[in-house]
């Protein structure tokens, strides 16, 4: 079920060695060794040599930490860094992208990795990329009528899932089996909410929540148990962020961008509503199925390598060395 992981695993370790010239292992947090795994004092060589000053000085001035994996060279957020942070400078190449998803794009305007939007709508701890709901990338756009507008995007290489809700802490994880009474009484029967005080419920059961509510209970446990959980905070954080004055944006929308060959990330373990495929389940929760998106990095840079400027083409080229893209 995994061969995609593991083809994936060979080729990083491969690049490691041969282009990188790197023979040491590094270490997981518990200390084994994995040929996959750059040695922690040389994480920066994961990051592609024309942003490995850049990437280190943007996430410093915008205090976002990275994630704990960042030196595996199969880390979704590097990944995530690699091909989008070279862009920043480059932000046209976006629109001819953006356009099949929404024909009114005018001008792309700002790139944001690990965004949280304006405030802690959640009542979450940590910050950008750390405990704390965090969009992989923001991409800040506006439409003809020069109104501002945001996408949110959720970054997958190699994970199998969306992420599921940590059993951790749960006194009764048996609540989290029955859906009707989850919504009914979150704060009795939500461990998120009664002890973590976490606010999510609170927005998924408002009168102008994005989702709808006859859905949330299609199948006996929470839908957000198993595969959907990070698609559910971050379907939250757009309709937040689009929700709050003060962010100024007309729309805010959510969409996953993942690398297309991962099958194991189309197969939930649990289905819902009868469907296994998390990119065609996930929309009929939703009041507007249309503001959400779904894109293969394969097809993202299929669209913008007509455009490519000269200035480009080393990274281009890595890309295709590194990742196979």
């Amino acid at each position: 079920m995994r061969d995609f992981y593991e083809r994936m695993k060979e080729q990083q370790i491969k690049y490691k060695t041969e282009v990188l010239n790197i023979r040491e292992v590094g270490t997981s947090e518990r200390g084994n060794p994995h040929p996959h795994l750059i040695p922690n004092a040389k994480w920066e060589y994961n990051l592609w040599e024309g942003i490995r000053e850049e990437a280190p000085r943007y996430f410093r001035k915008e205090r976002i930490a990275w994630h704990r994996q960042k030196h595996n060279l199969l880390s979704s957020q590097v990944m995530c860094v690699n091909i989008f942070l070279p862009l920043n400078q480059y932000l046209d190449v976006l629109k001819s992208w953006l356009f099949s998803e929404f024909p009114d794009v005018e001008k792309v305007t700002d790139l944001d990795f690990e965004y949280i939007g304006p405030k802690n709508y959640f009542n979450e701890p940590g910050g950008r990329g750390q405990n704390m709901t965090s969009s992989d990338l923001a991409i800040t756009w506006l439409d003809k009528a020069e109104r501002k507008n945001m996408l949110l995007l959720e970054f997958k290489f190699t994970e199998p899932n969306f992420g599921e809700c940590s059993k951790q802490g749960n006194p009764n994880r048996r609540r989290c089996l029955s859906s009707k009474k989850v919504v009914e009484s979150p704060r009795t029967q939500c461990y998120r909410a009664e002890a973590r005080n976490r606010r999510y419920w609170d927005y998924i059961l408002y009168n102008t929540s994005p989702f709808r509510r006859e859905a949330l209970t299609a199948e006996r446990y929470c839908p957000f148990r198993y595969d959907f959980y990070q698609l559910m905070r971050n379907q939250l954080l757009a309709h937040c962020i689009q929700s709050d004055a003060r962010a100024s944006f007309n729309r805010v929308e959510f969409g996953v961008i993942y690398h297309g060959d991962n099958e194991d990330l189309m197969r939930m373990s649990h289905p819902f509503d009868g469907e296994r495929n998390p990119l065609k389940a996930w929309p009929t929760l939703l009041k507007n199925p249309n503001t959400f998106h779904a894109f293969t990095v394969q097809d993202f840079l299929h669209t913008i390598d007509a455009g490519l400027p000269d200035e480009l083409m080393d990274w281009r080229t890595y890309i295709k060395q590194r990742y196979g893209l």
